[in-house]
This record gives structure tokens, C-alpha cells and sequence, in this order.
């Protein structure tokens, strides 16, 4: 009896030693191990400092850059940030330092809005991204593409102003931001597809008007599973859910677009327009490839483009 008690002392002493002797080594190592983070806001268990940005999260970071200095970290739920707000400190992280901050964090809206994060703006940078880059300088943002497309600039801003004199003599309103909205979005549609997208004002355009907005309210949305992604799987304020639906709209108009497109090809001969060189590069042998996915959330960001100005215009 008394050897049996000595040895179950012996164990359980061995058993507490074991594990203060893990918990101190544990600590050490993350001591040791811990780089030195910028000073910040201590925030809160779990949700961190999501509370102290409060209604106006640029005013509240703003303020807490004036405490804490031109570079500050913040405890996201469970993600770390890090905030810039002085043009040097942009710089550092956007320049000087820009490959190891090059790529952006995964949240809802690059899944379940732009192809699982398949367009040139939530892209990991990379072969493919870098393609995409390239296609879209030469072909639609450089100086060549804008000089070789100025004809359609021209034409757009013709056709807006007939409408804004044709309204005017109507005795109707003439709503500017919506104006500017049809002319951009008609100069990117002849770029990229060699088509007008709002030809006419009708439920078509409405639609489209209404489903842009729609995305830029949802992508604009505070989501709890971005920041605290153990819990993202609830979907606790059903913001994805709505996602998913409007990504399913967005698809089958893009889908639709693509089928056209490529069966008027012929028509095009000599003359390609920026969707031609995106989708000669899906036959492309050497090098990098784009899917259809790819040239699909890339659309989507570009026909989106000129409503998210008409959109932030009026809010």
C-alpha cells in the first residue's frame, strides 16, 4: 500500500514537472520568437480592436494615428493589421516593400463576388497576374490602347451630349453622375466587347444598375467572418448568402456576353478588341494561360467600374 502511494506520488510529481516544464519552454520560444509589432490599441479578447473604429472607421484610424504614429497595429477578431497613414509610411508598404504586401487578405467578396479572388484585383501576385497586367496596359489602360481608342472617347461624349440637349429641350432633368455613368460605361463596353452597354435606358439597364449597386453595398458590408474566420462559416449576418445569390446573376449575364462575343468573332477580323486578346490567350501554348474564370472576373470588374463611380458619387 505504502509503495503503491509513493509511486502514484512519484508520477503525478513527474506529470506536474513535464508540464510547467512545457508551458516555460512554450513561452520562451514565442518570446524569443515574437517580432517587435508598432504600438496600437490593446482591444479586446477575441473581437480585438473592431469596436474602437467605431461608425467612421477614417475619422476614428485618423485619430488613433495622431496617439500612436504613422504606422500602428491593430488586432483584427483574430487577423492582424497594420495601418499607414502618413504618404512615407504608403510608401514603404506600397513601394519600397511592395512584393511582401502584394497580395491581399481572402474575405467574402473576393470569394464569392469576383471568382474566388480570379480577377487582376484580388489576384495573388504571380505569372498569371502579372499576364493580366500586361494585357490590360497594352491593350486598354496604356497610352497606345488610349490613343488607338480615342475615336470611341469621342463618339460616347457625342452621344451624351445629345441626350443631355435632347432631355433639356424635353423640359426633363438631367441627372449628371447617371449621364457620366451611361457615357464611361458605353466607352469601356465598345473597348472591351465592341458594344454599347446602355444603348437605351430600359429594364435591361436598370437591372444591371441595380445589381452593381447592390455589389458595391454587400463588398462595402462589415463582415464578422472576414475578422474572425472560425466563425465565418455561420454566415451570422447572412451577408455571403446574399453574395452568392448576386454572383449567380452577375454569372449568367457575363456567361451570356462571352457566348455573343465569340460568336460574332468573324466580324472582328483585323480589328480585335480587348475581350479578341483576352480569349487568344486561352489557346496561348507558351507560358501562362488565362481560364474562362479568369476572363469572366475581369469583366466583371471592368463593367462594374464606371456605376462604382455613379455609386459613390451619390453616397
Amino acid at each position: 500500500m505504502a509503495l503503491n502511494m509513493v509511486l502514484l506520488w512519484e508520477l503525478t510529481m513527474a506529470a506536474l514537472f513535464f508540464f510547467i516544464n512545457y508551458l516555460l519552454t512554450r513561452c520562451l520560444i514565442r518570446k524569443l520568437s515574437t517580432r517587435q509589432l508598432p504600438p496600437g490599441p490593446r482591444g479586446w479578447p477575441i473581437i480585438g480592436a473592431i469596436p474602437v473604429l467605431g461608425a467612421m472607421p477614417h475619422a476614428a484610424l485618423a485619430k488613433m494615428a495622431k496617439k500612436y504614429g504613422p504606422v500602428m497595429y491593430l488586432k483584427m477578431g483574430t487577423s492582424n493589421m497594420v495601418v499607414a497613414s502618413t504618404p512615407d509610411a504608403a510608401r514603404a508598404f506600397l513601394k519600397t516593400l511592395d512584393l511582401n504586401f502584394s497580395n491581399r487578405p481572402p474575405n467574402a467578396g473576393a470569394t464569392h463576388l469576383a471568382y474566388n479572388a480570379q480577377d487582376m484585383v484580388f489576384a495573388d501576385y504571380g505569372p498569371r497576374w502579372k499576364l493580366l497586367r500586361k494585357l490590360s496596359n497594352l491593350h486598354m489602360l496604356g497610352g497606345k490602347a488610349l490613343e488607338d481608342w480615342a475615336h470611341v472617347r469621342v463618339t460616347e461624349l457625342g452621344h451624351m451630349l445629345r441626350a443631355i440637349c435632347e432631355a433639356s429641350r424635353k423640359g426633363e432633368p438631367v441627372v449628371v453622375p447617371e449621364m457620366l455613368t451611361y457615357a464611361m460605361a458605353n466607352m469601356i463596353g465598345q473597348i472591351i466587347l465592341s458594344r454599347r452597354v446602355f444603348v437605351t435606358k430600359g429594364s435591361e439597364s436598370n437591372e444591371f444598375k441595380d445589381m452593381v449597386v447592390e455589389l458595391m453595398t454587400s463588398a462595402g458590408l462589415f463582415n464578422v467572418g472576414d475578422f474572425i474566420p472560425s466563425v465565418a462559416w455561420m454566415d451570422l449576418q447572412g451577408i455571403e448568402r446574399g453574395m452568392k445569390r448576386l454572383h449567380r446573376r452577375f454569372d449568367v449575364l457575363l456567361t451570356k456576353m462571352l457566348e455573343e462575343h465569340i460568336a460574332t468573332a468573324h466580324e472582328r477580323k483585323g480589328k480585335p478588341d480587348f475581350l479578341d486578346v483576352l480569349m487568344a490567350n486561352q489557346e496561348n501554348l507558351d507560358g501562362e494561360k488565362l481560364s474562362f474564370t479568369n476572363i469572366k472576373a475581369l469583366l466583371l470588374v471592368c463593367l462594374t467600374l464606371p456605376s462604382h463611380f455613379n455609386y459613390k458619387l451619390r453616397t
